[in-house]
């Protein structure tokens, strides 16, 4: 018999939003789902790094772009400077995938196994199918999203980031 689990935020950024996610992510038939989990999972650490509530309306851009700068190697700023930029990960990724779970052009969502097959590496801008792309590799992208969940365990674990978001439990579930 399963029995009632409580997470504080903690326990829910390991367990879920890099644990679960990871699973999904190695998953082969899984890996397209798994970029929108990234996508939400960015999304959710920007919220950690704002004083609004988690369920504060009207935050995603400003949340996922904040996530982007704040915690994410410097190779992903030139592609989070704001709206109508072509390759714009929020616009072109975190929208579309979360939207109508299809990118928008110009992006080549690829696995690591596809590199070669490609010529490309992750976030190099190519020329695929005819036009300029931005390519992403999942498992790339993931690290660094895995990175930065860790950063912002560290950052609650030694008090840079406190207060009322941080107390107590996020989550129930039954397992």
């Amino acid at each position: 018999m399963t029995g009632a689990h409580l997470m504080n935020i903690l326990d829910f950024i390991k367990n879920i939003l890099i644990d679960e996610f990871k699973k999904i992510q190695q998953d082969e038939n899984h890996h397209y789902i798994s970029l929108s989990l990234i996508c939400q999972g960015i999304e959710f650490l920007g919220a950690c790094l704002d004083s609004e509530p988690f369920s504060a309306k009207g935050l995603s851009a400003a949340r996922f772009r904040r996530a982007i700068y704040d915690l994410f190697p410097t190779s992903y700023h030139k592609f989070n400077q704001g709206s109508g930029r072509p390759f714009d990960l929020y616009e072109n990724l975190r929208c579309g995938l979360l939207h109508v779970i299809l990118p928008e052009s110009p992006l080549e969502l690829i696995r690591r196994s596809e590199k070669e097959k490609f010529n490309a590496n992750h976030l190099e801008v190519k020329e695929i199918w005819g036009i300029h792309r931005l390519v992403l590799v999942s498992e790339d992208l993931f690290e660094d999203y895995e990175k930065a969940c860790q950063e912002i365990i560290a950052r609650i674990s030694d008090g840079r980031l406190k207060g009322w978001k941080f107390v107590g439990d996020v989550l129930s579930t039954q397992r």
